[in-house]
């Protein structure tokens, strides 16, 4: 007998010689394969590793091969990893242990989930085409599949995550991976820098949180207690504040949040600037952008003209809260903007083309308003010779004229024509009056036709000033021609901005008593309401002045909501404040809010409850 060591001998095959023999007669069926892949191969006569390995090619088929190595690697991979075998960052043999382990609808799930391959499908195109409870439960059995038998990269995909967030504070970017990282080769193979993170917050939802494109290194119901407190320990109308704070206050509350996270969502979501102070660190302020500003970025997102509803619902949706009315104000005043339609709104710079092709009928109309000794309906005139489009651009153009005053409804005017008949008719009674008049008598005293008309110009017009006790007088009784009206404006506008973008009208006619603009005969009251009929400022009872754009009104109700949902009963203003303490200064307008506020109930002024 030759003493030649078996593994030496010519006759044996390579798998022979260089595999141990407990490998070679190992089971297939002993194996993490299914039954389906066990029996094909059981009745080609191929039982264990070893008849697998010398078998020809033709008995194995291709899916056969995957599983079976899959299974294979399963078995080896505890015992490779501790020699430090290195994963390939081949993209094939990536894809093959991915989708290796899973059947084929498992499969076409996985890509449809995360777009390996092709464009990812949104949740509710799945949920429409699965059920949600089927969805559901197809997700977690491929999630732990993957976990189950592709546990070395899942491992090496966490233990890169680690090393992402350690270097980005918790917040990863597509784009920004490290080279040779999963997400980074995954990526570069598919053409899409986020494949590898919506695969990582797939696979690893324990550790990570995918959101507008970004992972952050929260889990999901973390994440979601952090956009349900931010907007409340942070409000616009309390910053600025030093990030340290916001994350201590979230710590007390037991939503521990990474600096990185914190920051990328007060930006993003909260739409919150991030400047850095010498003392304080990273210090949380409002958002410098005016909101046109903030219109223009949303046009350009969405890269076409849009409606107010859709404009409205976007800027919602980004910046948290508006009011169709201001964005529409915003729209009219800035000349960045055209007006499409009745409701359609565009960037001027589209459609420069067609402003140019439309300038001499825009100098034919105005002329032909300015000529005119009534209103005229633009849109009727020029509507059924150029059509619905051009006759919208001509009146957009129209507002910016000189010549021209715009009435509102597609309607316009002569600059210089008189005013109307019920203005100049008020405007003799108060001259008959030669002072103030009792409102509500007044209004009463008016045409039946004309008394909401009435009543509403002497609540908003310019021409008037509301004393409170019900009278009313014409802005002509006091010292504020358009020189000292602009000083008074400026003076409040910068005291405002210096501030919190609120104070209360005591504290302003303190200030205004220090120039030539104010006296004894200036009441915090007629401050207030000369405020708010003539500058960019909104008032709160009791006589809290505010810039408009802040929106305070809509913070407060906001956070006051807030508070009843959590509180989830009826409760009276004071049980209210407990649970929201920044509202403690506006506790009167809190209650004024609440009680206009159609979401809420409130019997007798005292108890409210969300409806």
């Amino acid at each position: 007998m030759s003493s030649q060591p078996p593994w030496t001998d010519p006759g044996r095959t390579a798998a022979q010689r260089v595999l141990p023999a407990a490998l070679l007669d190992l089971a297939l069926a002993q194996l993490d394969v299914s039954e389906d892949v066990a029996t094909r191969l059981g009745a080609r006569d191929l039982l264990t590793v070893r008849d697998a390995l010398e078998a020809d090619v033709e008995l194995v088929s291709d899916e056969d091969a995957a599983a079976l190595r899959t299974a294979l690697q399963d078995a080896l991979d505890d015992g490779l990893r501790r020699f430090g075998a290195p994963t390939s960052n081949d993209w094939p043999t990536l894809q093959a242990q991915l989708l290796g382990p899973l059947d084929d609808q498992d499969r076409r799930l996985l890509l449809a989930t995360v777009g390996l391959g092709e464009p990812p499908q949104s949740r509710r195109a799945l949920q429409q085409l699965l059920g949600d409870a089927e969805l559901e439960d197809r997700l977690q059995r491929v999630r732990a599949t993957l976990l189950r038998r592709c546990a070395g990269l899942l491992g090496r995909l966490e233990d890169e995550l680690h090393g992402e967030f350690a270097a980005g504070d918790g917040v990863l970017l597509p784009g920004h991976a490290a080279a040779d990282t999963l997400v980074q080769v995954l990526g570069a193979a598919c053409g899409d820098p986020e494949v590898g993170l919506r695969l990582a917050a797939f696979c690893l939802p324990h550790r990570c949180h995918l959101h507008r494109g970004a992972l952050h290194g929260v889990s999901p119901r973390r994440f979601r207690e952090l956009m349900r407190a931010l907007p409340t320990l942070a409000p616009q109308h309390l910053l600025p504040m030093p990030l340290a704070q916001i994350r201590d206050r979230l710590r007390e509350q037991g939503t521990e949040t990474p600096a990185g996270v914190l920051a990328h969502v007060l930006r993003t979501e909260l739409r919150t600037a991030i400047e850095l102070d010498a003392d304080q660190g990273e210090v949380a302020v409002p958002d410098p952008r005016k909101p046109a500003a903030r219109l223009q970025e949303l046009l350009n997102e969405l890269g076409a003209p849009a409606t107010i509803q859709d404009l409205t619902f976007g800027y919602r949706e980004r910046f948290r809260f508006a009011s169709r009315a201001r964005l529409l104000r915003h729209l009219s005043d800035d000349a960045a903007f055209v007006r499409l339609g009745p409701d359609r709104w565009s960037l001027r710079r589209w459609h420069e083309g067609e402003l140019g092709e439309a300038a001499e009928l825009i100098e034919q109309t105005a002329r032909r308003i300015a000529a005119a000794e009534q209103r005229l309906d633009v849109i009727a005139l020029l509507e059924a010779e150029h059509g619905a489009d051009k006759a919208w651009l001509v009146l957009d153009q129209l507002r910016h004229d000189p010549r021209v005053r715009a009435l509102g409804r597609g309607e316009a005017c002569a600059a210089d024509l008189p005013q109307s008949t019920v203005m100049k008719r008020l405007q003799r009674a108060f001259r008959r009056a030669a002072g103030d008049v009792v409102k509500s008598r007044f209004v009463q005293n008016q045409p039946e036709h004309q008394r909401r008309l009435v009543a509403r110009l002497l609540e908003h017009n310019r021409a008037f000033v509301d004393l409170g006790d019900d009278r009313v007088d014409t802005l002509t009784n006091y010292p504020f021609n358009a020189e000292r009206m602009q000083r008074l404006i400026k003076l409040v506008l910068d005291a405002l901005q210096e501030r919190a973008g609120y104070a209360p009208a005591a504290t302003l006619k303190e200030l205004v008593d220090l120039t030539d603009l104010g006296g004894r005969w200036l009441s915090p009251e007629l401050l207030a309401d000369i405020l708010r009929r003539n500058g960019p400022f909104e008032v709160l009872a009791p006589a809290i002045v505010a810039l408009k754009d802040l929106q305070l009104p809509s913070i407060l109700t906001r956070s006051a909501r807030q508070a009843l949902r959590e509180l989830g009963e009826v409760v009276t203003l004071d049980e209210v404040l407990r649970v929201r303490p920044d509202l403690a200064p506006f506790r009167e307008c809190v209650r004024e809010l609440l009680r206009q506020d159609p979401l809420v109930q409130s019997p007798d002024g005292r108890y409210f409850v969300l409806a």
